[in-house]
């Protein structure tokens, strides 16, 4: 899925900022990738009445960038606009709005024209509010919190080869062959991907 150079693309791109009493900074280098698939968001701040939250997320596009772009574009949106997210129920606030930037982009012509093109990404994100931090992962991309430099938690990456991922895709009519879906996807769940989901 994308396609490689003969020689990586090293040049990085380097962001930092800060708010909220947090520090952050972000590297990302396109290396043999053709294009530059991943994309990130970073905001100390949200304002809106969410001025003392913070929000970090990484996208891991694959087969394309136009999935990743989107998504670092307006995940965020699409989550703490949901009635459940403003009613303080932000754990299905934030489920609500992964389910809901998936479907409105299986209607945007330019992310769709071409399915199998589209491509997809994986998707991490992280909202601290005061008291709390929120970890979303869609795919295999990983949050780690640590204490002290010792991890504490971790994501668990959506592989095909795990069980429960492997039965919920041969229920959806695909299959996993080389720890793949249907020989091609490494990861069990992703945004974008719609030729592999047209199983509701």
């Amino acid at each position: 899925m994308g396609g490689f150079l003969d020689k990586p693309k090293t040049t990085k791109h380097n962001d930092y900022g800060e708010g909220n009493k947090l520090l952050f900074g972000v590297s990302s280098m396109q290396g043999w990738r053709s294009e530059m698939e991943d994309a990130y968001y970073a905001c100390a701040g949200l304002g809106s009445g969410l001025e003392d939250w913070s929000y970090f997320a990484v996208f891991d596009g694959h087969a394309g960038c136009k999935v990743s772009k989107h998504c670092a574009s307006h995940l965020l949106g699409y989550i703490i606009n949901t009635d459940e997210f403003m009613n303080g129920d932000h754990v299905k606030g934030i489920r609500t709005g992964f389910l809901r930037i998936d479907e409105v982009m299986r209607m945007l012509p330019e992310l769709t024209q071409n399915a199998a093109k589209c491509g997809g990404t994986t998707a991490v994100c992280a909202f601290i509010s005061p008291t709390q931090v929120y970890i979303a992962n869609c795919g295999d991309s990983r949050a780690v919190l640590c204490r002290q430099g010792v991890p504490v938690f971790a994501t668990q990456d959506h592989k095909p080869i795990l069980p429960e991922e492997k039965e919920r895709i041969h229920n959806a009519g695909g299959s996993v062959m080389i720890n793949r879906v249907n020989g091609t996807l490494a990861v069990s769940r992703a945004l974008g991907d719609y030729d592999f989901k047209n199983v509701k």
